[in-house]
């Protein structure tokens, strides 16, 4: 019995010397805070809203299950049941054909050896760079009532009871079209790591080809060929912009949801929805991380190999490429419809040319284009070195909850984004205090246990600190403050410590805390300014000639206060995380006034007015589309440090380096063409991002893909199909900088993969 009640303990022990190893290095434990808090507050937290709206009223919060009743009820039954249905068709008809699509694709372009293949490899890529219903429109504009083909060209009259573009056919068309590109790279990564002695072998012994592939290649390609069933699965279950133009009487259940919470207004029905959509998706999300991950299919090396085996009988090649040049031809007309459109007066009824779609685009849509291109640009950045710093704890440090980290981070772009959108409102309409309380206590908690190894002095350096630093949110009222000014009260409290802890810092160190310091007070009191700024340039662009220019440069404005004028309890938070870094570089006889001076302002910034109230604020945009595109860079940059032998960053640690100079200077290096690439891929996902965006657009933030939905509602297809143009150019034109820039500052460099995956 004390060997069992022992064993317990000594698990405990071993994960808490584990963490105070981490907290050891402030680098990687502020890192591992930053990343575990983020997935906590962005991830966790909106979707337990979403599961307790569900089951809880929103108006009184008493506990209640009537919807579940009535979904289940003999009257909706067989409606919410048919509904079901409708999804999980939608979903395994588009897995099927776009995993079919992506291989066909995939074993053409690698076993065929067909000419022009890296611009046909550009071509399959491009819908992963357009709106996620560009095909939908493509499709009503060529196959649709009055579509160019099935009306103008074939003469086909769609009366009642004749099958159209509309509907759960259509929807599984436009679908597979949509999502194949995404079997197509991660087979066709698959297809490049085979190692072509495998092959040679099996032909030399006298095996057939369709017996080699049958026993050899597909078992080899049956990670990846599963992987992108369910992924294709998930993502089209996901969807909400194609079943929203092309559903017709086929509802599914993203659909249902947008409309109980944009037409219904009824916020526990759409979480109750949402429950319903996210069992399938994941199950399905669960048997892929759980198990394909897990299995292991080796081809000898693992890595590729320096040639392929090509396929040389007349009849495969043939019929492969017959396939493959059929899709893109389809693919073509598709998108080429899409640019004819956005230049024709009135499709289907006068095709003569017109410019004014783009001028309306430019004009009435320009906020939505600026504002998208600007909110999609800033989560960036956040979302690749957020995804970074993940991969690398998962990779290269060993903790408890390691697994717990990856699971939660790849969550947020595999349950549908309707489901992250509701939970999002949910969660930030109001101050999320429990939430807020938690990621204070944890930064706190981290301040005071730097400070001293005194437990008595801690808890009262923690709840003295906390309790005094809340009591300055009323001096405003006491001392008759304006905000302004309680803000240059808190500016002078950060000015005079860092005169101080200039003094007592480190050997060398004095400067950089002074610096940082500094620079949190010159953060309050340019909140405080900002106006000065942005008003006089707001009035100036309003005397411009035109309109473009008024409207470019007032919006050019109103991007400024989101770097400087951010809520109190993102300031507030982000200098406890620097705080924490700057007692590492204090003598210890410091740290303690040091983590009490910072307590102080730091706690009246975070519980000031609505903490973390983020609705209606371009930051909960941003944190959206962040944790839509963590998981991509996440998985690259795992796939990149695997790649990596840790006896380069061991050598470094060695030779006296800490984590973050080993980190900058050895391994961001080496992995820097996956973080490329997985800003490349984010930028993409953010612009053409719209089930999880949907819920959360505002008048002064408007999201261009939930403009181009509204014009295909009204009937402006060709203004629709300029925004989409447009989207295209502006994403295109961003891959291409970075290109040029790559090229220009890796230029001559042979260990930086430029291609980046271009084929």
């Amino acid at each position: 019995m004390a060997l069992r009640s022992s064993r317990p303990r000594l698990h405990l022990r071993r994960r808490w010397q584990e963490l105070r190893l981490i907290g050891q290095d402030p680098t990687l434990a502020l890192g591992l805070a930053f990343v575990g808090l983020f997935v906590l507050l962005f991830v966790v937290y909106p979707l337990g809203r979403v599961g307790w709206q569900a089951f809880f009223d929103p108006q009184d919060g008493a506990f209640n299950l009537s919807y579940f009743r009535d979904y289940l009820s003999p009257m909706w039954r067989r409606h919410n049941l048919q509904v079901l249905r409708n999804t999980l068709v939608m979903g395994v008809g588009a897995a099927t054909g776009g995993t079919v699509l992506g291989f066909v694709f995939a074993y053409t372009l690698v076993r065929c050896n067909i000419p022009f293949s890296r611009a046909v490899h550009t071509l399959a890529l491009l819908p992963t760079i357009s709106p996620p219903f560009a095909i939908a429109i493509a499709s009503i504009l060529l196959f649709g009532r009055n579509g160019l083909v099935t009306r103008q060209w074939l003469g086909i009259r769609f009366e009642r009871g004749v099958n159209d573009i509309y509907g759960l056919d259509g929807l599984i068309f436009v679908q597979i079209i949509t999502f194949f590109p995404v079997a197509y790279l991660i087979i066709r990564a698959m297809l490049e790591r085979i190692h072509p002695s495998m092959e040679e072998a099996a032909l030399n012994l006298g095996a057939s080809k369709f017996h080699i592939f049958r026993t050899v290649t597909l078992p080899l390609l049956a990670p990846g060929i599963a992987g992108s069933f369910l992924l294709l699965f998930v993502e089209s279950l996901a969807d909400l912009g194609n079943p929203l133009l092309l559903g017709g009487n086929a509802s599914v259940l993203s659909t249902e949801i947008f409309l109980a919470i944009n037409g219904q207004y009824d916020q526990q029905k759409g979480a109750m929805l949402s429950l319903v959509l996210l069992i399938p998706t994941l199950t399905v999300f669960l048997l892929q991380h759980y198990y394909i991950s897990r299995r292991s299919y080796i081809s000898v090396t693992g890595k590729p190999a320096g040639g392929q085996a090509v396929v040389k009988e007349p009849g495969i090649r043939l019929t492969f490429i017959t396939l493959m040049v059929i899709s893109l031809v389809l693919i073509l007309a598709l998108y080429l419809s899409i640019l004819v459109g956005s230049f024709t007066r009135l499709w289907g009824i006068d095709y003569s040319l017109d410019f004014s779609h783009y001028g309306a685009a430019l004009t009435r849509g320009l906020n939505a284009i600026l504002a998208t291109t600007f909110l999609s640009t800033v989560a960036t950045p956040v979302a690749g070195v957020i995804g970074m710093v993940v991969a690398y704890m998962v990779v290269r440090r060993r903790f408890t909850g390691k697994e717990a980290l990856d699971f939660v981070s790849n969550l947020g772009g595999a349950v549908p984004g309707t489901i992250l959108g509701i939970g999002y409102i949910l969660a930030f309409i109001n101050a999320p205090m429990i939430m807020v309380t938690i990621l204070y206590g944890v930064l706190a908690l981290y301040l005071v246990s730097t400070a001293t190894g005194d437990a008595r002095l801690r808890t009262v350096m923690l709840l003295g600190g906390a309790a005094v630093g809340y009591l300055l949110n009323w001096l405003p009222y006491l001392l008759g403050l304006t905000e302004d000014g309680w803000r240059y009260l808190l500016a002078a409290v950060f000015a005079l410590l860092a005169l101080a802890a200039g003094r007592a810092a480190l050997p060398g160190r004095g400067r950089l805390v002074m610096y940082v310091l500094f620079a949190f007070s010159v953060a309050l009191i340019a909140y405080n300014l900002t106006p000065l700024v942005t008003q006089p340039l707001v009035a100036w662009g309003r005397t411009l000639p035109g309109i473009f220019w008024p409207r470019l440069v007032v919006r050019l404005a109103t991007f400024i206060p989101v770097f400087t004028q951010p809520t109190m309890a993102i300031l507030g938070f982000t200098f406890l995380m620097a705080g924490g870094y700057l007692l590492w570089q204090m003598q210890p006889y410091a740290r303690p006034w040091l983590t009490l001076g910072l307590l102080l302002p730091c706690t009246a910034l975070v519980f000031f007015g609505q903490p973390l109230a983020l609705v209606g604020t371009p930051y909960i945009v941003i944190a959206a589309y962040a944790v839509r595109s963590l998981p991509a860079s996440v998985r690259a940059g795992v796939a990149a440090l695997q790649q990596i032998d840790p006896s380069i960053e061991e050598a470094s640690t060695n030779l006296g380096a800490d984590a973050q100079t080993t980190f900058r200077r050895v391994t961001l290096p080496l992995i820097l063409p996956a973080f490329i690439a997985g800003l490349i891929f984010a930028f993409a996902r953010h612009m053409t991002s719209l089930s999880a965006i949907v819920f959360l657009t505002t008048a002064e933030w408007p999201i261009l893909t939930v403009w181009i939905l509204s014009e295909v509602e009204q009937g402006g297809m060709s203004t629709a199909a300029a925004y989409s143009v447009i989207l295209i150019a502006i994403v295109l034109a961003a891959i291409g900088l970075v290109y040029w820039w790559l090229g220009r500052a890796f230029q001559g460099r042979g260990d930086v993969d430029l291609s980046l995956g271009a084929g």
